[in-house]
């Protein structure tokens, strides 16, 4: 059964358009503009949870144009999809954990709560961080992974070179998971899965 390629396309191109818009807004403290009872930090972490499995699936797509009986794609998919639920863990720590603990002022005493939005953030702060380590790690698997079309040369070794450069930021200890540095990777990762779902729709079906 061959990968439905239109589908691989759609997942990841809406699927990053919107991780990026997301980011773009994303509140830097617990709250943020509402909308009747709803923050924008629920509103960004629950469309988070909608989108990433909308990414997993246009993945595994992306791994059957690729053939997922080669073990470098099929280790490029399981390393993605480890990457996006650790994402999920991270939106909901921050998302709806993070809200419950605030919702417990005056429940708890204040070193209580004090200890626990310290947890919380450091749950989310750790999730968060193999979230987008693991992820730019499958994008190298994947631009690994990537056949040698003359057209795509650039498509392979950028993703390569992107994988890289993010090993390198990370080992010199500034990278952080907060919302800039975030950002820098989303729109880096995301701009390659775009030119890679787009560039998958004319690679030839897995013999």
């Amino acid at each position: 059964m061959t990968a439905n390629r239109n589908a691989c396309a759609a997942a990841l191109i809406a699927g990053w358009a919107g991780y990026i818009g997301l980011m773009a807004v994303h509140p830097t403290r617990l709250g943020g503009p509402a909308l009747g009872h709803v923050s924008l930090n629920d509103a960004v972490h629950w469309t988070g949870l909608l989108i990433l499995p909308i990414l997993i699936y246009g993945y595994v797509e992306l791994g059957r144009r690729l053939d997922l009986r080669r073990p470098l794609v099929l280790l490029a998919v399981c390393t993605l999809i480890a990457s996006l639920f650790a994402g999920m863990a991270a939106a909901t720590m921050s998302g709806l954990v993070m809200a419950e603990v605030a919702r417990g002022a005056g429940e708890f005493p204040p070193e209580t709560l004090d200890a626990l939005r310290h947890l919380v953030f450091w749950l989310n702060q750790g999730f968060a961080t193999v979230h987008y380590v693991l992820l730019m790690i499958a994008v190298g698997l994947f631009a690994l992974a990537w056949p040698n079309r003359p057209s795509d040369l650039g498509l392979k070794w950028g993703g390569v070179l992107a994988a890289l450069a993010f090993m390198a930021w990370l080992a010199t200890g500034t990278w952080g998971a907060d919302v800039h540095s975030v950002l820098a990777v989303v729109v880096v990762a995301g701009a390659w899965s775009i030119v890679a779902a787009l560039a998958q729709r004319s690679l030839p079906d897995p013999a």
